[in-house]
């Protein structure tokens, strides 16, 4: 029934704990950094986004949530995947799904089309993403591998929403 991808060569090899590792590491730094930050970034656009498509408040927060609910709830499929076809793969394939579903939200004309677009293929996008990152940083590091998980996980706070992220200067040079 189901497989399980196996390491075949020699079960001496240690994890590097440096080199690439520190790549790889600054990259898990700004996939968790955009996979935490873009769903609360959706706040910046709210108001836009109840006056442009005439709907309520819960109606708009739903776009974040449907984001969240497939970070999160598509773990078991991102680890299927990363067992049958490796990390680089899966990753690149999110990284697709992640500016599709940004591209297509740009055209939307209903909000239906933001919770496709944003919420689905985007949320389905950056979890293809952010699950093999934390995958890819216990291949690279051992002895250092808490170290590497905290500053990877330090992504998250760096690009926080705030008054000098990217979504908020947009808005307010837009609205200048």
């Amino acid at each position: 029934m189901g497989g399980v991808a196996l390491d075949v060569g020699d079960s001496r090899v240690k994890a590097p704990d440096g080199g690439w590792g520190w790549a790889v590491l600054a990259g898990c730094f700004v996939i968790t950094g955009f996979s935490y930050a873009f769903p609360k970034a959706v706040s910046v656009f709210f108001k836009e986004l109840i006056r442009e498509f005439g709907v309520g408040y819960s109606d708009t927060a739903w776009i974040s949530s449907i984001l969240l609910a497939m970070l999160y709830g598509t773990g078991p499929l991102c680890s299927v995947l990363v067992n049958r076809f490796g990390c680089r793969p899966v990753m690149m394939v999110g990284g697709l799904f992640a500016s599709l579903g940004m591209i297509l939200a740009s055209f939307a004309t209903s909000i239906i089309h933001i919770y496709l677009t944003a919420g689905v293929i985007t949320g389905l996008g950056l979890a293809l993403n952010f699950q093999p990152s934390l995958i890819m940083l216990n291949r690279y590091f051992s002895e250092k591998r808490p170290l590497a998980n905290g500053l990877s996980a330090a992504g998250s706070q760096c690009h926080h929403p705030g008054p000098f992220d990217p979504a908020s200067l947009c808005v307010f040079l837009l609205l200048w």
